[in-house]
C-alpha cells in the first residue's frame, strides 16, 4: 500500500475511533441520567421537602460520580446537569450518539439554549445542530452568540449575570516554592486591576534591576498584601499587614542544619530551609511547630467537651492538610472540625474522632447515606450510598498518633 493509501486508512481510524468516544459519551450521559433519578429514590427521607431531598440526592450523586471517576464535583455536577438537558434537546442527543457533533458542541449548545426563550427552543436547537455538523467548536460558540442575539436579544446581560455567579480564587501549587493566584471577576474588575498595577509600576526606582513582569507580580502582591510601598522591591518574607495565622512544621534538626527532612509550609508542602529559617526567626504570624522532640499540643480531651480546644484544633487542621472527603482539596484551615462519632452517640473530642470536613462535605456527611469511619492512624473510610468504599490517609504535614491498621477491628461508625 502506497504511503498515501496508507495516511488516509490511518486518518479513517482516527476518526471512526472518535465516532466512537462520541457514542459511549452519549451512553455515558444517559447512564448518569439514570443514576441521577435512582439517586433521588435512594435518598428520599419523609421528614424532607420533596426540593430538600432532590438537593441531597443530588449532592450524593455529584460526590458519588466524582469519587468514581476521579474528577471535580464540578466536573461530575456538569455531567449531571448535561445529562438532565439532553431530555429537552433530543436532537442534539442523538447527533451526539452518532457522532455528528462533539461534547464541546454540546455542552456549547446546552449553556446557549438556556437564554432563549423557551417556546423557540426546539427551533433554535435544530439550526444550530447542523450548523454544529459542519464547524469546529469555537466557530460554533461564535455562532450560537450571533443566533442567541436573533432569538432574544437580550441574551448578553442575561449570560453576564449567569456568568458573575462563577466568580472565584483559586490557589494552585506550583514548582520551587512558587504558586499560582487564579482570580476570575468580572471583565470591567480585571482592567481596573491592570491599570493598578501598571501605576505602580509606571516608574522604575534606581536600582531596581526587576524584569517588567517581575515587578508587576510584585507589585500585585503588594496591593494584596497591604505593603506600605507596593512598588518596591520586597524584602523576603515580607507580609505587608496580614495577620493570619499560617503553619510551618521544621524538623528540629532541619532547622539546626544536621537534619535531612523537608521543611513543610501550610496548603503548599516542601519549601526550602533558608526560607524557613528567614520565616521562623522574622514573621511572628506564621506559626512554627517543631517535630520531634518538640510536641506541646493536647490531643485527648474525653467527653468532657464538644468544644475543640484551639491547640488540638490547630493540630488536626495540621494533620489533615485538607478537607478528609475523597478528592476535596479545600483546606483544613478553612473546614470545620467533625466529630466521627457525634457527641451524642458518646463520640469523644479526641485526634482520633475528629478530622477536617468543608462545610459542603460535613452537612453531607450528615443528610445522606455517605459514612465514615476513623481509625487511630487518622485513616479516614467513607461508604457511599452505591456501596463504595474510600481510605484516606492524613495528607497533612505531621505524622498521625496511631499506627496503620492496628484498629482495623474497631471501626466506629459516624
Amino acid at each position: 500500500m502506497e504511503p498515501t493509501a496508507r495516511l488516509a486508512e490511518a486518518l479513517d481510524r482516527v476518526t471512526e475511533l472518535e465516532r466512537s468516544i462520541r457514542s459511549l459519551q452519549a451512553e455515558q450521559l444517559r447512564r448518569v441520567r439514570e443514576l441521577r433519578l435512582l439517586m433521588r429514590t435512594v435518598e428520599a427521607h419523609p421528614a424532607r421537602t420533596e426540593r430538600d431531598n432532590r438537593e441531597w440526592a443530588d449532592r450524593a450523586c455529584s460526590a458519588e460520580l466524582a469519587t468514581s471517576l476521579q474528577v471535580h464535583e464540578r466536573t461530575a455536577t456538569a455531567m449531571m446537569h448535561d445529562a438532565s438537558a439532553l431530555v429537552d434537546l433530543p436532537a442534539t442527543a442523538e447527533a451526539l450518539a452518532v457522532g455528528d457533533v462533539s461534547l464541546h458542541h454540546v455542552r456549547a449548545l446546552i449553556d446557549a439554549v438556556g437564554f432563549v426563550p423557551r417556546e423557540r427552543a426546539t427551533e433554535f436547537e435544530q439550526e444550530a445542530i447542523e450548523k454544529a455538523r459542519r464547524m469546529t467548536t469555537t466557530g460554533f460558540r461564535r455562532a450560537l452568540v450571533r443566533m442567541q442575539h436573533r432569538y432574544r436579544p437580550t441574551a448578553a446581560e442575561a449570560r453576564k449575570r449567569r456568568a458573575l455567579d462563577e466568580r472565584r480564587l483559586v490557589i494552585e501549587p506550583a514548582h520551587d516554592g512558587m504558586t499560582w493566584v487564579n482570580l476570575l471577576c468580572a471583565a470591567e474588575e480585571a482592567v481596573a486591576i491592570r491599570a493598578r498595577v501598571a501605576s505602580a509600576v509606571a516608574v522604575r526606582q534606581a536600582g531596581d534591576v526587576r524584569t517588567r513582569p517581575q515587578r508587576e507580580a510584585d507589585a500585585a502582591v503588594g496591593l494584596l498584601l497591604g505593603r506600605a510601598d507596593a512598588a518596591a522591591v520586597p524584602e523576603p518574607g515580607d507580609l505587608g499587614t496580614v495577620r493570619a495565622t499560617v503553619h510551618l512544621v521544621i524538623p528540629a534538626l532541619t532547622l539546626l542544619g544536621h537534619g535531612a527532612q523537608p521543611v513543610m509550609l501550610e496548603n503548599y508542602g516542601p519549601i526550602d530551609t533558608e526560607t524557613a529559617r528567614h520565616l521562623f526567626a522574622h514573621v511572628p504570624s506564621f506559626r512554627t511547630i517543631l517535630t520531634d522532640p518538640v510536641s506541646g499540643a493536647t490531643l485527648r480531651y474525653g467527653r468532657s467537651t464538644r468544644r475543640v480546644p484551639a491547640d488540638l484544633a490547630a493540630w488536626l487542621r495540621i494533620r489533615d492538610g485538607r478537607c478528609r472527603f475523597p478528592g476535596c482539596a479545600r483546606p483544613a484551615s478553612e473546614s470545620d472540625l467533625d466529630h466521627t462519632v457525634a457527641s451524642e452517640h458518646d463520640g469523644c473530642t479526641d485526634h482520633d474522632n475528629l478530622s477536617a470536613l468543608c462545610r459542603g462535605h460535613h452537612r453531607l456527611k450528615h443528610h445522606t447515606g455517605w459514612r465514615v469511619w476513623q481509625r487511630s492512624d487518622g485513616t479516614i473510610r467513607w461508604h457511599s450510598p452505591a456501596g463504595r468504599w474510600y481510605d484516606l490517609p492524613p495528607d497533612g504535614l505531621v505524622r498521625p498518633l496511631g499506627r496503620p491498621g492496628e484498629d482495623e477491628a474497631a471501626e466506629r461508625t459516624g
